[in-house]
């Protein structure tokens, strides 16, 4: 009996549901058909253009109200979500305990006796740390060529004139020679300079015997036969051009001496052993060298009166130079001599 009656179910089933497809059936059909007729076409399209047309103006409405309206409004409106809460302070400030304070005894406790601090007797510097250092040395073993110097014999400073591969430069105490990063000027003497090359001081002898000094020796003459000729006058001081170079030559000198290696190059030259003065010959301006009125290979024996044969005036040289208004070169050029006359302005070097 169970099996008959589930069998019968899906029948009924079918049966239920064909009767509800035919119902639907007739009843939507004279809907349908009725909608298909253009005249109702027509209307429900319209229908659906105003619908829209509505539905456009709503949100354009609610887009100007969003604009037009103040901010203050809206926000009034809409709800905050984590409004600001402003906390009441304290009542007064933390009172300050002033008997803890006195007790920290931050400017010392009175009534107590100072602990004495001993005396810390410091020895006094060397006043020069150069004193000396020339003892012991020996003559250095680098390529480097000692020119001229401009020393004072008090406290070991000075410049030195110093050539390396052909190229001269000034240097002073401390400056770093060419050779090596390592090797600095130590100390300035009349005769000699002392280089510290990584710690070990070594000599650097003035007039060493070169190649150049050799030819300059072969063409001196002695000094009896050099003073008995007449020497000729070159006076410069009227030529602007040749005052304002000397003038700023002058600044260089106690300004920058290293510059001056530009502008002319400096040889010693000795005779039988005794010094005779320095060969100049121009440096990188030519032009600047001729202005002044000298010549490539001139010997200059003096300078204001200042015989150049002894090391020593090199210094007095200095020290006129500064405030003198003019020089005066005492040159030998060929086997000739020459007296040339240069104004260095009114101003005073600095």
């Amino acid at each position: 009996m169970y099996k008959e009656s589930s069998q019968s179910l899906p029948a009924q089933w079918l049966t239920t549901t064909n009767e509800v497809s035919g119902k639907l059936s007739q009843t939507l059909s004279p809907a349908l058909h009725q909608l298909g007729q253009p005249v109702n076409l027509r209307r429900a399209r319209n229908l659906t253009v105003v619908l829209m047309v509505g539905w456009l103006l709503y949100s354009l409405a609610r887009i100007v109200w969003a604009l037009v309206v103040p901010a203050e409004e809206v926000a009034s409106v809409v709800p905050v979500v984590n409004p600001v809460v402003q906390q009441t302070r304290s009542a007064g400030p933390a009172e300050v305990d002033i008997e803890a304070m006195r007790g920290w005894h931050l400017f010392g406790e009175a009534g107590v006796e100072e602990t004495p601090v001993p005396e810390v007797v410091i020895a006094e510097a060397n006043v020069s740390e150069r004193d000396g250092i020339e003892k012991g040395a020996r003559e250095t073993r680098l390529q480097l060529k000692l020119r001229g110097v401009v020393a004072s014999t008090e406290d070991g400073f000075g410049h030195a004139i110093i050539e390396h591969r052909n190229k001269q430069a000034v240097y002073a105490i401390d400056d770093k020679l060419p050779v090596s990063s390592r090797v600095t000027l130590a100390k300035v003497m009349p005769h000699q300079v002392v280089l510290d090359n990584a710690g070990t001081y070594e000599l650097l002898v003035l007039f060493e015997e070169t190649e150049l000094d050799a030819q300059a020796s072969a063409s001196a003459q002695p000094r009896n036969v050099r003073r008995a000729a007449p020497a000729a006058q070159v006076d410069k001081r009227e030529d602007a051009t040749a005052t304002e170079l000397a003038r700023g030559y002058r600044q260089r000198l106690y300004q920058n001496p290293q510059s001056l290696a530009e502008v002319v190059n400096v040889a010693a030259v000795r005779n039988d052993g005794d010094l005779q003065g320095y060969r100049i010959s121009p440096g990188k301006d030519k032009d600047q060298f001729a202005q002044l009125g000298f010549k490539s290979g001139d010997l200059v024996t003096s300078v204001n009166g200042i015989a150049l044969d002894d090391p020593s005036n090199t210094m007095r040289l200095y020290q006129t130079l500064r405030t003198a208004s003019e020089a005066v070169f005492e040159l030998q050029r060929g086997d000739q001599q020459v007296s040339l006359t240069v104004s260095l302005g009114e101003e005073q070097a600095q």
